[in-house]
């Protein structure tokens, strides 16, 4: 049947495999076979692809794509055979097909290169618009060669004469190829555009398009329209038979008539739209009389649909969820359109007629019941109540063929859900959602007496409301539990049971298979029903799934109820949410001799052996296929011990399960034949990762990732092995990478991202199968191969980023056929960057920045109208871009050009901008921009826009500030040459703005303008530091409105007056404050909010005076506190200590006076714990802090992650220096300089051994250094100069580095690096460590001078005997010769 357009055979009971031949069905545009017993793998040709997953749901034993289901070894692919013969190839009829092909198309080409052969041949002349005549005869040729760029209609050749030999010729080629070639047709391609121009794009006109996918860009003129985004045609005439416009946020009105010309369309959707309720076009959708699917949801439509006199009458399935019809009469509709088999109504206002509600009698009245059979209604407004309405459908007999019923959010109180079910003999679905319904048995009068079974087989209950008595006392009644005898699947949800037994719920319904009960209160009393037959001591339940239910009865507990004999035949039980730590992970499988599948997740649960009083000593081993334990709590035990039960483990997944030790397997595992699956993600291994496991032989797929502390090596890989898919990253697995690892086969999925990798990059191209590669953030080098990835058709992922992979990109990578994301960053790529013309159209990520590539960007990236992310940033491309290369795009979420030697340049101002896409996040810096680029006027998507570092002149043109829509952007102008700015942003919507290193002059009326009238909903950064304004003003209380601030960089400014108390008091978002480099004076705030965010708090360089407000404490996430250079007056604020991730204090050159006190006693964060603790800041705003460190003015940015450092230099400190300031062990650098400390160095400044800079200077510091400083072998800068020390310095190899400056001005100091020699009083003392004594081992000492003294006599015996002179000479000369030959020979060389 290769005509077959549409093929349904759902709701039947159809078994066995689908048949691959027909695969070959390549007209068949609709297919459903959905709820049927159907198994085995879906074909995996390109026809079945394009159909969605609902076509083949309700076959549990189906498998492959578009499922979720994988396949395993015995589900294959078949190939798609011919019907009626085998699944195989006729390779000799094909090769025959190929030949013909070939010799025509050999001779055809030939004869139109051949220059008699064009004069004579098919096209005798062409007119100037259609081209030359070899063109045409080539353009024809490639559309008949299945080319979709070109089109070969009737309408090619309509102004040309065509020669007979090449009429035939033509004529032959087309007979041969099985498919045609272009398909678009004129008039429908004419209309469509049209269609197009009728439309706007418009991502705030609707609240349910959300962001919009396209604005059809690729639907132009000239071309095929059947390729074009949304349009499928008849693959033999040419109509387009379907459109999908869904979720385009399209606006405006449907009133152009042209898309109701596709009267061959059998399949439309406009769903989530908004044509602004425009009303129902007419004459409109009854003239699409083909229609067999129509998706208007959420659309905006309104109004009446006419489905009289049987238009319409085809449709298959409709969609009018979210409309407003208030004049659609629901049973007219289900009457007129005889062949609808689906009806969604979900939030949809429909009426009710009065008619409808008439009750005829059943004496002079028939009713036909529908074909409906599928029906979904929630939320749905009627003029009357929807149980009315309900009623009347049920009593005319309108849904008696009902076979799946969705009903959510309705009121349905005035009837029975015995009565729902009962007049529903065919039903076998039912979901019920938020639902008001009774659960009264009294039946509706014309119920018949005689159906007491029904034919429900599904039961889906979800937080109803129940009245007319207890849902729990319904499900016991005798009755409903008849009527429900068939019942296979239970789903509670939300429902208080505790009444109820479950052992009496599930012995119930015997029939039932599958009960899911969550957020479920129920009983677990073994009590059962008075009417349950004794000798039912087992049910027929098969998957029992628990999710956080609360327990009544059997102490509360799940283990305590467990094992019991109601579940004997249990093959799947998934608890979610329990404590079962009362019971054994043993006892649990054991407990049901059927169980295959247990899926645990958040359970507490033992490990301990403890075996069944009941099990037979005889069953040691379970038949266990898959366990799943994710996020569970392991106590007590050992899982290993549990594991070597499980010899038919087919899939163990451990996700989250933390184990904190070495992996839970045991060795014996090797042995197993049937592990098929191991995942243990972030299970908090440690140790070593067992290579045995990469050798288990049924194993295809291991992940191990995201376990910081496993280490482990890729071990010598074997020809036979099974693996298909290996994640390994966020581990420390190491190590080169072993060649062996190209025999791998059967792999589709690499991930050794972010490890500890070196050597040569594996050589991915002999992985055949290989669908996704990650090897990012190892230090893998080498180059790509240059050529083989055409054979790699699977191939969709590449992602190589961080490493120091060198050579040329190849540009045949670009061109695998299945590529969508390729991420080359942050590496050493060279050379140019080349495309080939059969660049891969599935293209959707292409990321080369920070490499070295160089040369222009090739023109054949305008092609790439696919990609949404394209990041070229940091190379050296070089050259002029026009950025209409991204006007084909279909759509642009991010952009970067940043960073090269390009020129960004626009086309000509009268070109139209309208044609560009929707971009989300654009970033032009240093792009040597000198306007800002005009097509940004037309976006309002732009959450990011970075076109800082450029020299843009002028006035920032007014519309930029709507670039981000109604949600609002991040703009960075920053280092331009801007000149003015917009007076009116009074409703400016934006996260970010930085616009600092300008030249604008009003910026303080802008920013007058902008907070004294701030009435936008959030603004999260105002960046205006550095010369941002050129004359000195206050900052306005004003900006104490803008609560949402959350940094706030005014720093290098001329702002005077005081800082805003309000500023800190009210806003409990703000994280960074930056006012350096003012003159704000007076005191800062006393009241700071209690919910104070702040991480940075940086005011150096102002005049401000009084005191450290101590409600600073309510900063808990503070990280940086810089006051100096200010005149504060205040002691040592003690109080700082509280703050428990503060990395940076700078308190130089203030009026700081008294002593430290207990200040340092306080323990400074573990690197570990302060790096865990430390809160997220936004990655775009670089802090940065002045310090005096080692020995000179540095500027540290962005240090909140790696620098720790005190700085209370150039105060009036006084007293001693607290010998607890040695605990602040990660301490960078500590400046005391310029004080008046006194006392001596204390002892346990050497317990400081990260330290870096140590500045003691100009003090009053007395007595001697002490020894273990030695050991502070990071100490690189020493200033203990212009104090009182004396004397011997510590003559280790550190000190010995420093220069002598860093002692003067300490008269009683000794030894080098000075001049001044220690006399005998003051011999060199040894360098001892922390808190040892310095007292010297005599007993050693005596040894070695003993061994010294008689090598000195020896030595100076040989000098003086004359042979012994001449043996010394020649040993030396020769020692010498040798070491130092081969510096020679370099030198040479």
């Amino acid at each position: 049947m290769l005509q077959l357009e549409s093929l349904d055979l759902s709701y039947n009971k159809l078994s066995g495999e689908i048949p691959p031949a027909m695969a070959q069905m390549s007209f068949l545009e609709v297919l459903n076979l959905s709820y049927n017993n159907l198994s085995g793998m879906i074909p995996q040709s390109s026809q079945f692809l394009t159909f969605p997953d609902t076509s083949f749901l309700g076959n549990d034993g189906l498998c492959g794509k578009p499922l979720q289901h994988l396949y395993d070894a015995n589900h294959a692919p078949s190939a798609a055979g011919i019907p009626g013969s085998s699944n195989g190839l006729n390779w000799k009829i094909l090769s025959v097909e190929a030949g013909v092909v070939s010799g025509l198309v050999m001779v055809f080409a030939t004869t139109l290169l051949w220059g008699n052969g064009r004069s004579h041949g098919s096209i005798v002349e062409a007119t100037e618009d259609e081209g030359p005549v070899e063109e045409v005869g080539a353009a024809c040729l490639m559309a008949m060669l299945g080319n979709d760029d070109f089109c070969c209609s009737a309408d090619l050749f309509s102004n040309h004469l065509l020669h007979g030999h090449c009429l035939l010729l033509i004529a032959i080629i087309l007979a041969t190829i099985s498919q045609g070639s272009c398909l678009c047709r004129k008039e429908q391609s004419d209309a469509l555009l049209r269609l197009k121009a009728s439309f706007r794009f418009d991502d705030s006109s609707s609240i349910y398009c959300g962001w919009p996918q396209s604005s059809l860009v690729s639907w132009k003129v000239n071309t095929n329209c059947c390729t074009w985004e949304g349009v499928t045609c008849n693959g033999k005439s040419g109509y387009v038979t379907a459109l999908d416009l869904s979720f385009l946020c399209i606006s405006g009105n449907l009133s152009s008539s042209d898309i109701f010309k596709l009267t061959s369309l059998r399949s439309l959707s406009l769903a989530f739209n908004n044509f602004d309720a425009s009303p129902w076009p007419t004459p409109g959708f009854e003239k699409l009389t083909h229609l067999e699917y129509l998706d208007l949801s959420y659309s905006g439509l309104s109004g009446d649909l006419h489905i009289e006199n049987g238009q319409l009458s085809k449709l298959v399935t409709l969609n009018l969820s979210g409309l407003h019809l208030q004049y659609l009469s629901l049973e007219a509709l289900i009457d007129n359109l005889g062949s609808l088999h689906e009806l969604q109504l979900d939030e949809t206002n429909v009426s009710v007629t009065p008619a409808d509600l008439a009750h005829a009698s059943y004496t002079n009245t028939r009713y036909t019941p529908s074909g409906l059979k599928e029906l979904s209604m929630g939320s749905c407004i009627t003029n009357n109540s929807l149980d009315t309405v309900f009623t009347s459908l049920l009593f005319h007999s309108k849904l008696a063929n009902l076979v799946k019923l969705d009903l959510y959010c309705v009121d349905l109180k005035n009837m029975s859900l015995h009565a729902l079910i009962d007049s529903l003999e065919n039903l076998q679905e039912l979901f019920l959602a938020n639902v008001n319904i009774s659960v009264s048995p009294t039946y509706m009068s014309y119920a018949s007496s005689t159906n007491t079974t029904s034919s429900l087989k599904v039961l889906f209950m979800d937080d109803c409301i129940v009245t007319g008595g207890h849902f729990d006392t319904a499900l016991t009644n005798i009755r409903f539990r008849s009527m429900l005898a068939n019942l296979i699947t239970l789903y509670l949800l939300e429902f208080d049971l505790k009444n109820l037994s479950l052992h009496a719920l599930i012995g119930s319904f015997s029939n039932l298979e599958n009960l899911i009960l969550e957020d479920v209160s129920i009983s677990f009393s073994p009590t059962h029903l008075a009417h349950a037959s004794s000798t039912n001591t087992t049910s027929g339940l098969k998957e029992l799934g628990m999710y956080e239910c609360t327990i009544t009865g059997g102490g509360g507990h799940f283990d305590a109820v467990l094992p019991n004999p109601v579940l004997a035949n249990l093959v799947t039980l998934d608890l979610f949410s329990f404590d079962l730590r009362n019971l054994s992970l043993h006892n649990l499988i054991g407990s049901f001799g059927n169980l295959e599948n247990l899926y645990l997740e958040d359970v507490s649960i033992s490990v301990l052996p403890t075996d069944l009083a009941h099990a037979s000593s005889t069953n040691t081993t379970l038949g266990l296929k898959e366990l799943r334990m994710q996020g569970c709590t392991i106590t007590g035990g050992h899982f290993d011990a549990v594991l070597t039960k499980l010899p038919f483990l087919s899939k163990l997944i451990l996700d989250g399960t933390k184990f904190s030790g070495p992996v839970p397997l045991p060795e014996r595992f090797a042995e197993f034949s049937s592990l098929t699956v191991l995942s243990l993600r972030s299970c908090g291994l440690t140790g070593t990762f067992p290579s045995w496991i990469f050798h288990i032989k049924s194993l295809m797929s291991l992940d191990a990732s995201s376990n910081d502390n496993l280490c482990g090596e890729l071990p010598e890989f074997r020809l036979a092995s099974a693996l298909q898919v290996l994640i390994l990253t966020g581990t420390k697995f190491g190590g080169v990478i072993p060649k062996s690892i190209a025999s791998l086969g059967n792999l589709t999925e690499l991930d050794l991202s972010n490890c500890q990798f070196h050597g040569l990059i594996p050589p991915f191209t002999q992985w055949p199968m290989i669908s996704s590669i990650d090897l990012s953030g190892n230090n893998l080098t080498g180059s790509l191969p240059s050529d083989g990835y055409l054979a790699l058709h699977n191939l969709d992922k590449v992602v190589l980023s961080t490493n120091s992979i060198s050579g040329v990109i190849p540009a045949s990578l670009f061109s695998l056929p299945s590529l969508e994301s390729l991420d080359l960053s942050q590496n050493n790529f060279t050379g140019n960057f080349l495309l080939y013309p059969n660049i891969s159209s599935n293209l959707r990520k292409i990321d080369l920045s920070n490499n070295k590539l160089q040369g222009p960007i090739p023109k054949l990236l305008s092609d790439l109208v696919g990609v949404h992310w394209l990041d070229l940033s940091s190379n050296n491309f070089t050259g002029t871009v026009n950025l209409s290369f991204i006007k084909n795009y279909w759509e642009l979420d991010y952009l970067s050009l940043s960073y090269n030697k390009l020129s960004i340049v626009e086309e000509d101002g009268n070109q139209s901008y309208v044609g560009y896409p929707i971009i989300h996040e654009l970033n032009l810096v240093s792009c040597n921009l000198t306007s800002v680029p005009k097509f940004l006027m037309h976006q309002r998507m732009i959450y990011d826009l970075d076109l800082s570092n450029n020299n843009i002149v002028g006035r920032i043109p007014d519309w930029i500030w709507g670039t981000g829509g109604s949600f609002g952007n991040s703009l960075n102008l920053s280092h331009n040459l801007f000149s003015s700015i917009a007076t009116n942003l009074s409703n400016v919507s934006l996260y970010d703005l930085d616009i600092h290193s300008n030249n604008i002059e009003e910026l303080s009326h802008y920013l007058h303008c902008k907070l004294t009238n701030w009435t936008t909903p959030i603004t999260i950064s105002i960046l205006l530091s550095h010369r941002s304004f050129g004359h000195t003003l206050e900052v306005p209380h004003s900006i104490c409105d803008a609560t949402d601030i959350q940094i706030l960089d005014l720093s290098f400014n001329n702002f005077s007056g005081l800082i805003p108390a309000c500023l800190l008091k009210r806003n409990k978002h703000i994280e960074v404050l930056n006012l350096k480099g003012n003159n704000f004076h007076g005191s800062l705030s006393e009241d700071i909010h209690v919910e104070c965010a702040l991480q940075v708090i940086d005011l150096n360089g102002n005049m401000l005076e009084g005191k450290l407000p101590v409600s600073m404490i309510n900063c808990q996430m503070l990280q940086v506190l810089d006051v100096g250079n200010n005149m504060i007056m205040d002691t040592f604020p003690e109080w700082l200590g509280v703050l428990p991730l503060l990395k940076v204090l700078v308190l130089h050159s203030n009026r700081f006076h008294g002593s430290l006190g207990t200040y340092v006693e306080i323990i400074a964060p573990s690197s570990a714990s302060s790096a865990a603790a430390s809160p997220y800041y936004r990655p775009y705003y670089k802090e940065s802090v002045t310090v005096t460190l080692k020995g000179q003015e540095t500027t540290l940015v962005q240090i909140l992650s790696v620098f720790m450092t005190l700085d209370l230099s150039n105060n009036s400190f006084e007293g001693i220096i607290p010998n607890e300031i040695g605990d602040l062990k990660f301490l960078k650098e500590l400046n005391l300089s310029r004080n008046a400390f006194t006392g001596g160095i204390p002892p346990r400044i050497a317990n400081m051994l990260q330290l870096e800079s140590l500045d003691l200077s100009c003090n009053k510091l007395s007595g001697e250094i002490p020894p273990a400083m030695a050991q502070m072998s990071f100490l690189e800068v020493l200033n203990l100069s212009y104090n009182n020390l004396s004397g011997m310095i510590p003559q280790s190899s550190q000190f010995l580095t420093f220069p002598d400056t860093s002692f003067l001005g300490n008269d009683g100091l000794c030894g080098k690096p000075l001049q001044r020699l220690c006399d005998a009083n003051h011999a060199p003392s040894a360098a001892g460590s922390p808190g040892s004594s310095k007292g010297l081992n005599w007993e050693i000492l005596s040894v070695e001078a003993g061994v010294v003294s008689g090598l000195v006599m020896v030595f100076s015996t040989t000098l003086l005997w004359g042979k012994g002179r001449r043996w010394v000479y020649w040993q030396v000369d020769k020692f010498l010769l040798d070491a130092l030959e081969p510096w020679f020979r370099g030198r040479r060389n």
